[in-house]
């Protein structure tokens, strides 16, 4: 009975082990993120959205994770324990999207922003504007 037991268990283990790597978790905790941002938004409430910038002024040409605030006021953009800094890059060019990013370019490619698709068209929309 013991025997039974412990291989039911193992069994349980491996197919719990193995569903979690078919999930998305990433995926599936940021959508409540990524939702909530845009309610923010749609409110008229500033938003910071994660984002990669690589641009030659604010980053020196390196690329870098930091948020985008968008909303009441100026866009600006900051990193990590940093100081938001105004961010306007002028007209925006996408260059490729996957299932993770859009890249748009901008100022000859001097300027290099990655946003989640979900977001992309909030953000745009505010930087056009």
């Amino acid at each position: 009975m013991g025997e039974l037991l412990g291989a039911v268990l193992r069994g349980i283990i491996v197919l719990v082990g193995n569903a979690l790597t078919v999930i998305d978790t990433s995926e599936l905790f940021g959508g409540r993120r990524r939702r909530s941002r845009q309610a923010a938004f749609e409110r008229g409430e500033r938003v910071e959205f994660p984002c990669v910038l690589r641009d030659e002024e604010l980053t020196g040409g390196r690329e870098k994770r930091g948020w985008l605030a968008v909303g009441a006021g100026p866009s600006s953009w900051r990193v990590p324990g940093g100081e938001p800094v105004v961010f306007e890059p002028g007209e925006l060019t996408m260059q490729a999207v996957d299932r993770q990013a859009v890249t748009f370019h901008a100022a000859g490619g001097r300027t290099e922003l990655r946003l989640h698709p979900d977001e992309a068209p909030l953000v745009l929309r505010e930087l056009a504007g």
